[in-house]
């Protein structure tokens, strides 16, 4: 389908970086961290992120009941080592693990290790925690760990994250409780990498041969997947054996797919869901809903659109760089997230300290120098391309419409080509040959650096952009490869300015996690990584 039409939306100020990363909070644990904060007003709450986990705290859950969430996008596939969509992720969370998790302030913490040893820079010694089941019933062992990394790491499976850890180059079982993991060379990220899951995941032994992954999965996690009709539903019930003392407190929670915000905002004011994810202005729509409360926190969310750089006229910086020159990034955020967001640059503005300063960024309009660049790769009268994206994410529609009126200031005519997910997701994929010009996706929470700048830029890796540079390459390998914090803060640093020099993508913003939940639901933290991770802590006031 092709849109050309140009819609009105309204606009909201920035908020500044001081603000945003005041209120975005506590940097525990080499990660940001985050607790929501529960409101019914649109504005953003960023100064209070204790407040909610402190009075939810003082109650003492109650076990049982059953809950309805919406998920706002189809998963696709359960496959836990070849999807790549966050949508995925959302649904595997939470029955599938791996060897480390996050706590509520974003540390690294054992979950299926529950102890590990570096005797050396390059070797592991994972030691598994005893007595976990899978949801069979069978014993975990670490025949299943070392399975499931050889089944990602496999050049058979396309495992688009299998670069977050082909470092190991092979795995040895020392006994039914403990693997090594042999690498051949430092690796800072493995453990967070873990945590991530984004490919994490440990799938029982045999599992891809004796199922089909795309619709089932069998996890150790604290629920299990009883169904799973894709662009419909999927179920999942409390695991009674959960090796977590106690968890998780809900016996049932169905995720309804529901795309539309609409439906997802009538369905909580009827009570249909107790859950959705919101935009801006969905979260004013529900102002003074009673029956619901909004919770608002920064996320890493960064949204850029990718210049197919294997593909004429893109090929040329200087088409790149004119088309950075032409945007202004301030009215994009203005319109499509209604304010709510915060300019970035290729790291995530509040990721840590890996991000470029919004201050220190290089984005300035300038039509005239845009224009000139044009003209002296031979294309002053401009020129025709598309935008892709898909509806499913409204502010990437929103995103593309407004790129493609600036970018007709400097004479490029732009049509925007909007796709259902799951076309979207296969057609502008490196295994369907990148078939786009340009197109809108974002970057969810990775636990490093490297997840950002080698899995996404390097040339070699299964999940690259179209983007090739020699030089580029060797400095996000040697970034990787070294435990030493201050050169891996130059390494990225450099690696960073190359890409806003070459200008492969416009990166736009970091966003804002908008969460509601019905008065019913207790104990939900939000996320800094834009998970909802904590839904195994989450618990239902039948009596509300």
């Amino acid at each position: 389908m092709v849109d050309r039409t140009v819609d009105r939306f309204g606009g909201r100020s920035l908020i500044n970086r001081r603000h945003f990363l005041r209120g975005s909070g506590l940097l525990v644990g080499g990660l940001a961290a985050a607790t929501s904060v529960a409101t019914t007003s649109a504005q953003p709450a960023w100064r209070s992120f204790a407040a909610l986990g402190a009075r939810q705290s003082a109650d003492t859950p109650t076990p049982g009941g059953t809950m309805t969430w919406a998920q706002e996008l189809d998963p696709v596939s359960l496959d836990p080592h070849t999807t790549s969509n966050f949508s995925a992720v959302q649904a595997i969370e939470h029955v599938y693990q791996s060897l480390t998790m996050y706590d509520e302030s974003l540390n690294v913490v054992p979950c299926l290790a529950e102890s590990w040893e570096m005797p050396n820079d390059t070797t592991y010694i994972m030691h598994l925690r005893q007595g976990v089941k899978w949801h069979d019933d069978s014993d975990f062992t670490a025949d299943d760990v070392k399975y499931s990394l050889e089944r990602l790491l496999a050049p058979e499976t396309a495992g688009p994250y299998a670069t977050w850890f082909n470092a190991i180059k092979t795995i040895d079982i020392v006994d039914p409780h403990t693997v090594q993991f042999n690498l051949d060379a430092p690796f800072a990220p493995l453990l967070a990498n873990f945590a991530a899951m984004r490919g994490s995941a440990i799938i029982k032994k045999d599992a891809a041969e004796n199922s089909n992954l795309q619709l089932e999965a069998i996890g150790t996690g604290p629920f299990k997947m009883t169904e799973y009709v894709p662009e419909s539903h999927f179920t999942m019930t409390k695991n009674e054996n959960y090796w977590e003392e106690g968890l998780p407190y809900v016996d049932e929670v169905t995720f309804k797919i529901l795309v539309e915000e609409d439906a997802r905002v009538a369905a909580l004011r009827s009570d249909q869901i107790q859950y959705a994810y919101l935009t801006v202005e969905g979260a004013e729509r529900l102002a003074g809903e009673g029956n619901v409360s909004v919770m608002r926190s920064p996320k890493a969310w960064l949204v850029a659109h990718f210049m197919n750089t294997f593909r004429e006229p893109f090929t040329d910086v200087r088409v790149r760089q004119a088309v950075s020159l032409a945007v202004n990034r301030q009215e994009v955020i203005d319109k499509a997230v209604g304010g709510a967001g915060v300019l970035s640059g290729p790291m995530p503005t509040g990721h840590q300290d890996w991000f470029i300063p919004v201050e220190s960024l290089p984005y300035q309009q300038d039509l005239e120098r845009a224009k000139a660049l044009l003209a002296e790769a031979g294309l002053a009268d401009g020129f025709q391309t598309t935008i892709t994206c898909s509806p499913q994410y409204p502010e990437f529609v929103a995103a593309s419409v407004v790129l493609q009126q600036q970018l007709a200031q400097i004479g490029i005519d732009a049509e925007v080509v909007q796709m259902e997910w799951g076309q979207f997701v296969s057609d502008t994929s490196r295994a369907k040959g990148w078939n786009y010009d340009i197109k809108i996706t974002a970057f969810t929470f990775y636990p490093d650096p490297d997840g950002y700048l080698y899995n996404s830029w390097q040339t070699d890796s299964p999940s690259n952009y179209t983007y090739s540079n020699p030089t580029y390459d060797g400095i996000v390998q040697e970034a990787r490869s070294t435990t030493d914090a201050a050169q891996r803060h130059e390494l990225y640093n450099q690696a960073q300015q190359i890409l806003l020099d070459e200008s492969p993508a416009i990166f736009w913003y970091v966003g804002e996690n908008i969460e509601s939940v019905a008065a019913s639901v207790k104990g939900y933290t939000q996320s800094y990584t834009g998970r909802r991770i904590f839904l195994k802590k989450t618990w239902l006031d039948q009596g509300a």
